[in-house]
């Protein structure tokens, strides 16, 4: 699979602030006639299916969602394939003002929703100024109006230069205000409503829904590019074998994470191939570390935990070596990330700083959570952990749920925690910061406040010299590692499997999309006959 880093691409303009001011010209895309879609697809999704993934207005800011958005919906500006955010899909073309101040869209011809009525920029204008999931509020904050020009156009205008809007708006595992629901449809069901029976302008529509289990989908005859099967049904499989017995006997076409022990497995089965994505970077964070009576109010602790981590045998284990161990919990092929040294194991050091912060018989952990539904890590980090004292239980969760007490913030995370958490973020830094460790962020809340680095961070939003902007983000992402405020493990291999019915010479025919682990645009799959 070919990786970009973002600072190398032609469009690089669009994440700085002297490129901005030089403006862009309109971009557009010319595509084929649509193509008789044939044939079925099954995927085996490796957790429950939470219906609000459905409705892109509720968007997690994580790379979850992608799978179903990507499917059933469509956005103006995207990130697919290789291309990071300014794939034009719903638009075929745009332009941002050369002061940053404005980006207009011109949307395609001819577009409609599943239902038959056609998109409007007055639908890109309601579901814009009613999206209500990550990052709403910055581009709440930002945003003075949304303007129709005429029957194709939209153009957004902003109170001040809006640098990164581009990126924002068109990476959808970090935010979906740019993807179109139908207004009119919208307001009759309601949110609700609208999450068990989307209608949207993807290649996808759908056709069942059993809420939790199975989502089952039909190819649009009316997509503005080809799409080459007919029916696309995702089934919710938590269990590791069982999806793995689905792909041996030919039930499912696409498995998605297939676990340590079961790799050397689904290798040996005949006209299978494996997937090993090298996707998001798994982390330790303390929920509410910043009381004085946490025990990882303390670095020693902190870097204690750290100390105690194997991340070579994690590797090993959970993906076969095929992930990598680095520094970093920001993955490093986006904006402003910096590159850092492995942090080493030393269980007698790991031990020692315990005994100095107090410890000397270490202490109880009351849960320890992993990512839904990577739980063999969560209990590999317990076990590692138990060698220098800590000890701890193992908490599982749909990953829904897991989500949403993200967002619930500390409340939801009582006592003395652990969370193993992985995320998959592109585009920039800011947005992992943003979402991850920012106090009030979407997915962070009050998990995690270091008011110190916020005000920087706050420094970095504000600018629009690049310089100062990479300086910040340096010294915010350092101010970060060195204070084991989170503490990496490992950025994993998201080992996928898939079936000998899927036309494909190599695995990245599959999983082209650099920016997630999972394996859209869906209307390029094919399958055999």
């Amino acid at each position: 699979m070919r990786r970009r880093r973002t600072g190398t691409r032609h469009v690089a303009w669009l994440l700085t602030a002297a490129a901005v001011l030089a403006g862009v010209g309109s971009i557009t895309t010319p595509w084929s006639s649509s193509a008789a879609a044939r044939g079925k697809l099954v995927l085996a999704w490796h957790t429950s299916l939470a219906s609000r993934w459905l409705d892109p207005q509720e968007h997690d800011g994580t790379a979850t969602p992608d799978n179903f958005i990507s499917a059933i919906h469509d956005a103006l500006i995207k990130n697919q394939g290789t291309q990071l955010y300014d794939h034009p899909a719903l638009a075929e073309r745009f332009s941002v003002a050369a002061d940053a101040k404005s980006a207009t869209f011109i949307l395609r011809k001819g577009i409609k929703f599943h239902s038959g009525e056609p998109v409007t920029p007055q639908d890109v204008k309601f579901s814009y100024e009613n999206y209500r999931g990550a990052k709403a509020d910055l581009f709440k904050k930002k945003t003075e109006r949304v303007e129709i020009v005429d029957e194709r156009t939209v153009r957004f205008v902003f109170k001040e230069p809006f640098l990164d809007f581009p990126t924002l708006f068109g990476t959808a595992n970090v935010a979906a205000a740019g993807w179109v629901v139908p207004e009119k449809y919208y307001k009759q069901v309601g949110p609700d409503g609208f999450k068990q029976k989307p209608i949207g302008a993807g290649p996808y529509k759908l056709v069942r829904h059993e809420p939790g289990v199975k989502i089952e989908l039909e190819a649009f005859e009316g997509y503005y590019r080809p799409v080459n099967v007919k029916q696309l049904v995702m089934i919710a499989v938590p269990e590791a074998a069982t999806r793995v017995a689905m792909l041996e006997r030919g039930e499912a076409d696409i498995v998605y994470f297939v676990p340590g022990e079961l790799i050397n497995k689904v290798g040996k089965l005949p006209g299978v191939t494996i997937a090993p994505v090298l996707s998001g970077s798994f982390f330790v964070e303390f929920p509410g570390f910043q009381n004085p009576k946490s025990p990882f109010h303390d670095k020693r602790v902190r870097e204690a935990v750290s100390l105690a981590i194997d991340r070579r045998a994690m590797n090993q284990a959970e993906t076969a070596g095929m992930g990598k161990t680095t520094g970093n919990w920001i993955n490093p092929d986006v904006q402003y990330a910096i590159e850092w040294p492995e942090f080493e194991r030393n269980v007698e050091k790991s031990k020692q700083l315990l005994r100095e912060a107090g410890f000397p018989n270490g202490f109880d952990v009351d849960w320890v959570t992993p990512l839904p539904s990577f739980y063999s890590r969560g209990e590999r980090l317990i076990a590692q952990l138990r060698e220098v004292g800590i000890r701890g239980r193992l908490q599982t969760m749909e990953r829904g749920i897991f989500l949403q007490r993200l967002q619930g913030g500390l409340k939801d995370w009582p006592g003395t925690q652990i969370i193993l958490h992985g995320a998959r973020i592109g585009g920039s830094w800011s947005y992992w910061y943003e979402g991850h460790f920012k106090c009030g962020g979407f997915n962070a809340r009050d998990r995690v406040c270091v008011k110190e680095l916020d005000a920087k961070f706050d420094q970095y939003e504000k600018s629009i010299n690049p310089t100062e902007r990479k300086k910040l983000a340096e010294e915010i992402q350092r101010g970060i590692l060195e204070n084991y405020y989170l503490v990496p493990v490992f950025r994993h291999a998201f080992v996928n499997g898939i079936g000998p019915h899927v036309v494909a010479q190599k695995w990245q025919d599959v999983f082209p999309t650099i920016t997630t682990g999972y394996a859209y645009p869906w209307e390029d799959l094919k399958v055999k006959d």
